[in-house]
């Protein structure tokens, strides 16, 4: 008798246990036939959303280190009335499942921002369940085909380009802060905000691939908002003037001239602002800026005592944010935060002469700025311009 009721006890278990082994695969998707989107597009045309999902598969990923595979790109594209609708369009021709939780980057046209349809693309990417809200976040005025089926070096996917990997290229060369797209909802929802989104195009200028020019991605300018309100593009080459003032600022080159000939160039790190508010109980205040930074010598085309250099260095980065804050008040964006700064330190003097959200900024806003230098490396070489102090 014991021996039946030890078997019967057996058996019980193994069938519970088997019991729970089916349920929890009843639910379960097959990895392999997910079809994951990693990069997302938005565009808006005739009064319709056009929605772009990109795919790769991450085997081929996977075995790029053992079998030097090529990624390949899968770009769809569906279009509708609502951002839904559009999306419900591109998964008709899904084969098998469409996965939103690997989505690494969100990119909108162009039209898009001109349309102020911000707003209604946020609410379909941030109410759905599988999206993340830590995607990068872009603006641009390609082809959404054409940049969304762009590739990396040596055949890589777009994980490894700008698009899903831009903090490492921005440590090297700080022209414009990438961001999450909960970063820029957070920032527009700030009073008296300014937020540029990155743009990005293709350039076949730069790289060669086999003597046969490369289509590459590259940050060429920003999109700039205030609020949520869109107000135009701005190039790189202007954002690169007041890229002193970006709070995650690591490192970007400076070139000193003197006259028509360059004298120097330094890699300029470490710089860090404060804005100062100038006559605090005038009715309309200014403000002042002071910036940090610390230099090193990277090209000496002529003989020059550390103190111009250093001197030029400081005039040259005044100069800048002089330039960047006057095309910012052509465009009415107030692209140094001075009217933000106001509402932090004093809300109830913003409130009483905000215009529509806004800080009623003119020329003599910005009082001054004061910038303060120091070269202290000149790399492999012992510079005769630095003494001991500054090897």
């Amino acid at each position: 008798m014991k021996l039946k009721a030890i078997k019967r006890v057996l058996n019980i278990a193994l069938l519970g246990g088997m019991v729970l082994l089916f349920t929890g695969c009843w639910d379960a998707e097959e990895v392999q036939r997910l079809n994951y989107i990693i990069g997302m597009g938005v565009d808006y045309e005739d009064n319709k959303f056009i929605i772009y999902g990109q795919m790769v598969n991450f085997s081929s990923i996977a075995k790029q280190e053992q079998q030097n595979a090529t990624v390949k790109n899968w770009v769809g594209r569906g279009k509708g009335t609502t951002v839904l609708a559009a999306f419900s369009d591109l998964i008709a021709s899904g084969q098998g499942t469409m996965f939103l939780g690997h989505i690494h980057y969100l990119i909108l046209s162009e039209n898009v921002l001109k349309e102020q349809m911000l707003e209604k693309v946020f609410d379909f990417t941030n109410r759905n369940k599988e999206t993340r809200y830590t995607k990068w976040f872009y603006g641009t005025k390609d082809s959404m085909f054409d940049i969304l089926s762009t590739k990396s070096f040596f055949d890589r996917s777009s994980l490894d380009s700008i698009l899903g990997n831009p903090e490492q290229n921005y440590a090297q060369l700080s022209n414009l802060k990438p961001y999450y797209v909960n970063e820029v909802v957070a920032a527009m929802l700030e009073p008296s905000s300014t937020v540029t989104i990155p743009s990005v195009e293709i350039t076949k200028e730069t790289w060669m691939e086999q003597r046969k020019p490369a289509d590459i991605l590259k940050k060429s300018g920003g999109f700039i908002f205030n609020g949520t309100q869109y107000l135009g593009w701005m190039k790189m080459s202007d954002i690169m003037q007041g890229r002193w003032m970006q709070a995650a600022y690591e490192a970007s080159p400076l070139t000193l001239r003197s006259g028509n000939g360059i004298i120097a160039t330094l890699e300029v790190k470490n710089a860090s602002h404060k804005i100062e508010i100038v006559d605090r109980s005038s009715a309309v205040p200014r403000f002042k800026i002071k910036l940090k930074a610390t230099g090193t010598l990277m090209e000496l085309a002529e003989e020059k005592p550390l103190e111009e250099l250093q001197r030029l260095a400081e005039q040259t980065i005044r100069k800048e944010i002089q330039e960047y804050y006057k095309k910012g008040l052509a465009m009415h964006a107030d692209l140094l935060h001075l009217g933000q700064t106001l509402y932090i330190q004093n809300p109830s003097k913003w409130r009483s002469i905000n215009v529509n959200g806004q800080y009623p900024l003119t020329p003599d806003s910005l009082e001054g700025v004061e910038v303060h230098l120091i070269i202290n490396h000149a790399q492999k070489y012992k510079s005769p311009q630095l003494s001991d102090t500054y090897k």
